[in-house]
């Protein structure tokens, strides 16, 4: 099956051209009006995303709510879809949340997402004033929490093995806890070349 071919609209892409697109595994995310099309996360990416949100789920008070891979908008040009979020919003069911809405920010690193992840991503979040941002990575098991410093810019707070934090969400978790059973088992299979 093929992709359709996108026409880029006239003055870039907007928050307005990602509503029009049908729902889809795929991560759609904007900057300054140029499209980044992501392949879904792998299983284990998923795995760990989801325990997090069950785990945070279990803790968060009202009014937060725990979700995962919504996206925020920082402006009509400027997307991104962390992998898990807590929010304070009046509409946690909606399928995007403002800056202001957003308490803590959660991604998970995948092969070819660091600078993403450890540079871009927590730069935009501080910028806007998203007061945590938690950045995993799955090897090792390991977790570096950051808070918002002085000026637009995060400082770390913690990092290693365990998640042991009291705000927004009082929560002490071991990241290793998060990983299913058949983590680090090997590769896997091959993709066979087409035509064969």
């Amino acid at each position: 099956m093929t992709e359709p071919v996108l026409t880029i609209p006239d003055g870039g892409w907007t928050v307005d051209d990602l509503d029009a697109f049908p729902e889809s595994h795929r991560r759609y995310e904007l900057t300054d009006g140029a499209l980044t099309v992501s392949p879904s996360p792998s299983s284990l990416h998923q795995f760990v995303a989801g325990h997090l949100l069950m785990r945070l789920t279990a803790v968060a008070p009202e009014p937060l709510a725990v979700t995962q891979g919504v996206e925020i908008r920082f402006g009509r040009q400027l997307t991104r879809i962390p992998d898990v979020l807590v929010v304070r919003s009046p509409q946690p069911e909606r399928h995007w949340f403002a800056p202001s809405e957003v308490l803590v920010a959660v991604e998970i690193e995948s092969p070819g997402s660091h600078l993403e992840d450890r540079a871009t991503k927590p730069a935009l979040y501080a910028r806007y004033g998203i007061p945590h941002y938690w950045r995993i990575e799955l090897q090792p098991p390991l977790v570096s929490v950051y808070g918002i410093g002085q000026g637009d810019c995060y400082q770390m707070t913690g990092a290693g093995p365990r998640l042991s934090v009291s705000e927004p969400v009082i929560v002490d978790i071991a990241i290793a806890e998060l990983l299913p059973r058949w983590a680090g088992r090997g590769k896997g299979p091959t993709v066979p070349e087409q035509g064969l």
